[in-house]
């Protein structure tokens, strides 16, 4: 018996003539690697009987859908040419051969659409919907398939670089995910991401082995720090991608040159839809330079941080699949990538939305009015009084940033001198503390530290507290040198608070967003936030 399984390789082509070819080479080149010959699958049928098979049982149906988004070099030229190319066999073996560990090479086809001639770029979220429906059309020149088992989306940018075995890997870990409570296969509600390594070598490297280095747990728990399964790695159902409403694409009238006023103001009509959408209240406000011709809407930007909230909040699972070698190299061009001209307010908006939508008021569509969390209900704390800590306050919606409690903070010039942060808007002052007030063990009091530690850039030591800064309540804290002496640490508990309208219970119980850099203080910040007793993903979350 075999199965089938469709993988549609997506890839949005914006001005890409450098490195499109390479992209394009390495997505028509897979194999199935030894090593997966001898793994063994499970099929469950409609009647509940069971069928055992191997990857060689399955027969892939791969294509791979390039969709130029008004490109103005040679990017439409080269895909024309690799079409052409392509077509001359079923296959693309004759570009390739096996190597010694890869010898069952998977064909595939490549297929090409793009926008209308002297049309104006919509953005990568909507050069990948368009991609994503280029099936359909290729398909209708073909004969009829059969069913397939799934059909899986597998993104790539313009500018990486599949490994030959990618499509070989993520696929036999999705299907060797195995199935809920429900008897639904996990594959079904999946973001799958792989290790990746980069181009050039070690460039961003601490962002590479963080990124490399999560558990699944931590995917998890980190995900308002950062997108912790990065796009060009992604993996996924197509059926799953229909059903959150694919990428946001800001609205086609923001692109004409004439009236874009007139019709940006009625764009959140557009955009309503009956799928999760995370759009920040500030992105509609500002309209384009109707005068000038020019948008700056950021509706396009950000399309990978969107629809990975949206999958959350859709209560999709998120998993990094691990192989012994990366299945992706990702190339950091400094200031060329749309992500890297994505302003950091605009994300830190997105994500303090998110973390709303998700946390704040409950995840899965709650009612606002009726949904009361542990977070809206006495209030929150942030810690951190830094950039970083105000900046999220001030991303907040006014609702939300009227439940802060307080800040937290380790530095004393900020508690013992500045002591509030008065901000106009929410018509009220918010006094910083130190974070021990939040504390209710008294026993871990004389060995949390005083200051942050330093920073260490070294790489070897880049991840060496990784896996050891989240200790359980249980787990006694290693006495450090930079400790709170306890007489530091009572003044600054009772300090202002006779006058708080918080008592000191409550505040031993009050949520956190934790607004401090996380791995980047020899452990000093870890340590301090164990400390306070919370428990991550529950009553704190980290931010930054």
């Amino acid at each position: 018996m075999s199965f089938l399984i469709k993988v549609d390789v997506i890839i949005a082509v914006h001005n890409a003539e450098s490195t499109i070819e390479e992209t394009v080479r390495s997505a028509m080149n897979q194999v199935i690697p030894d090593h997966l010959l001898e793994k063994r699958l499970t099929y469950t049928h409609a009647n509940d009987d069971v069928t055992d098979f191997s990857i060689v049982n399955i027969h892939f149906d791969v294509l791979v859908c390039c969709y130029n988004d008004a490109s103005t070099d040679k990017s439409l030229e080269i895909l024309h040419r690799l079409e052409h190319d392509f077509s001359k066999s079923s296959s693309a073996d004759n570009e390739r051969s096996a190597s010694a560990e890869c010898k069952i090479v998977i064909p595939s086809k490549l297929f090409t659409g793009t926008a209308s001639q002297d049309t104006p770029s919509r953005g990568a979220g909507y050069a990948r919907n368009q991609a994503v429906k280029l099936r359909e059309k290729f398909e209708q020149s073909q004969k009829p398939t059969r069913k397939p088992m799934h059909h899986f989306l597998c993104i790539l940018d313009s500018d990486d670089i599949m490994h030959p075995t990618r499509i070989a890997e993520q696929t036999y870990a999705m299907l060797a995910l195995g199935f809920d409570n429900d008897s639904q296969h996990l594959c079904n509600k999946t973001l799958m991401g792989c290790q990746f390594d980069r181009i050039p070598k070690d460039s961003t490297w601490h962002y590479q082995n963080w990124a490399n280095s999560l558990s699944d747990e931590r995917v998890y728990l980190e995900q308002f720090r950062e997108c912790t399964l990065i796009q060009p790695t992604w993996f996924f159902s197509k059926d799953w991608f229909i059903s959150l409403g694919g990428y946001l694409e800001a609205p086609e009238m923001l692109h004409e040159k004439r009236g874009m006023k007139r019709k940006l103001d009625n764009s959140s009509d557009e955009m309503k839809t009956q799928h999760y959408q995370l759009v920040h209240s500030s992105e509609l406000m500002k309209p384009p330079d109707a005068s000038s011709g020019t948008e700056t809407t950021t509706l396009r930007l950000a399309e990978d941080l969107r629809l990975f909230y949206a999958h959350l909040h859709s209560s999709g699972y998120l998993h990094l699949h691990r192989t012994s070698h990366p299945l992706v190299s990702y190339r950091h061009r400094s200031g060329m990538s749309q992500s890297s001209s994505t302003p950091r307010k605009l994300l830190l908006k997105l994500r303090a939305k998110a973390w709303e939508d998700l946390v704040y008021y409950g995840r899965r569509k709650r009612g606002r009015s009726s949904y009361c969390t542990i977070w809206s209900k006495n209030g929150f704390a942030i810690w951190g009084a830094g950039r970083d800590g105000k900046d999220f306050l001030k991303a907040l919606s006014p609702d939300v940033a009227a439940s802060v409690v307080c800040f937290v903070d380790v530095d004393k010039k900020k508690i013992e001198e500045i002591k509030w942060y008065d901000n106009p808007a929410l018509g009220k002052r918010i006094p910083i503390w130190h974070f021990s007030v939040l504390r209710s063990s008294k026993s871990n009091a004389s060995v949390s530290q005083a200051m942050f530690g330093r920073i260490d850039k070294r790489k070897a030591s880049a991840l060496s507290h990784l896996q050891n800064h989240f200790v359980s309540d249980q787990e006694s804290y290693t006495d450090q040198s930079t400790k709170v002496s306890e007489k530091m640490e009572r003044q600054h508990a009772t300090s202002d608070l006779n006058n708080s309208p918080i008592t000191q219970d409550e505040l031993t119980t009050l949520p956190v967003v934790v607004c401090v850099a996380m791995y980047r203080t020899s452990g000093a910040m870890e340590s301090n936030v164990a400390s306070i007793g919370r428990i991550e993903g529950e009553n704190l979350w980290h931010m930054s």
